[in-house]
């Protein structure tokens, strides 16, 4: 059910992402693999903007609404994985 829940939350995000950018996020989650040059021929971008256009996209999809709740939920029930921060030992002042 949970697993779900979060393809349809993704596939509602994704929808909402401009046509450019669903071209761009379906091209590079393909099966097999596309290569950048590729990617930048069919999209008729360089290949220097894909990496910064993916991370754009990527960003919107965690903005979403749906998303984030997904988010905040998922790192809510993980534990911890930071160290707890020491403070620095004061001298005492004679």
């Amino acid at each position: 059910m949970a697993a779900a829940e979060r393809h349809a939350a993704l596939r509602q995000a994704f929808s909402c992402l401009p046509p450019d950018s669903q071209q761009l996020i379906a091209l590079l989650i393909a099966d097999p693999p596309v290569h950048y040059a590729e990617i930048s021929a069919r999209l008729g971008i360089p290949v220097g903007t894909i990496g910064p256009n993916r991370s754009r996209c990527l960003d919107k999809l965690r903005r979403d609404p749906a998303i984030a709740a997904l988010i905040n939920a998922a790192e809510a029930t993980q534990p911890s994985t930071k160290r707890p921060s020491r403070r620095p030992v004061r001298k005492m002042r004679a």
